[in-house]
């Protein structure tokens, strides 16, 4: 029989497990609380009120035109295709694209779940997971996940790119969590809650959105729904 102790620190257990998702490794010893933003893609089609279901209304990105018709939402999953080396898929948060509810953050963590296609040595296409300030490139640009034949994480501002290159692994054909801690002046990366990068950021703590999107033009080009991108969820911390 238990003793009264023991049930009482099975409890005590109990009533401390946050009831919120938490971040995958990450930052040691951060308390972050509840996401200030999550999406889990549960549902039967994009949420347009909090995402734009193209780049800057139906514009061109990474090589593509960004088509609504290249973005669905079924299976639990957030599904981008691309479907022609000119016609791809787009989604963000920014204040200029969607409308009622977008989403921008200063400092804090962004991770997002994803599956990359390729074929275990390349990722194909031009994928990638990102966030963007709203005058670019003064307020910069952090590529957490870019997909350009190798894994890669680079940042832009006026200075120029600060290109931090291919992230040792492999990154395609399975689902890795791929996450942003920015803080003032700096920025780490952390792939499945382990750190792998870390830069000098000139961005003077713009807001910035979240886009996740998938072009044509570096790794190899393969087209339709067989080699989409998936994700699995979008969370951001805030501090």
């Amino acid at each position: 029989m238990d003793s009264m102790s023991s049930i009482g620190r099975r409890l005590q257990r109990v009533a401390t497990t946050p009831n919120y998702a938490v971040p995958v490794g990450g930052p040691v010893g951060a308390n972050w609380g509840a996401p200030a933003f999550e999406d889990n893609f549960n549902g039967t089609a994009l949420d347009t009120s909090r995402w734009a279901p193209t780049w800057f209304k139906g514009g061109t990105q990474n090589n593509v035109v960004t088509s609504a018709s290249n973005v669905s939402v079924s299976g639990g999953y957030l599904r981008l295709t691309l479907a022609s080396s000119a016609s791809g898929a787009s989604i963000n948060t920014a204040p200029n694209d969607v409308s009622p509810n977008p989403f921008t953050f200063t400092y804090g963590y962004a991770e997002a779940r994803i599956y990359f296609p390729g074929n275990g040595t390349s990722i194909y296409n031009w994928p990638a997971w990102w966030t963007v300030g709203l005058a670019w490139p003064g307020n910069g640009e952090n590529d957490i996940a870019e997909g350009l034949g190798s894994m890669t994480v680079n940042y832009h501002s006026n200075a120029g790119a600060s290109n931090q290159g291919t992230v040792p692994g492999v990154w395609s054909n399975a689902f890795h969590t791929y996450g942003l801690y920015r803080q003032p002046g700096w920025c780490d990366v952390y792939y499945d809650g382990v750190w792998v990068k870390g830069y000098a950021t000139s961005d003077n703590g713009a807001p910035h959105s979240l886009i996740l999107n998938i072009g044509s033009g570096y790794g190899p080009a393969r087209y339709g729904t067989d080699y989409q991108m998936l994700v699995d969820y979008v969370r951001v911390w805030t501090q």
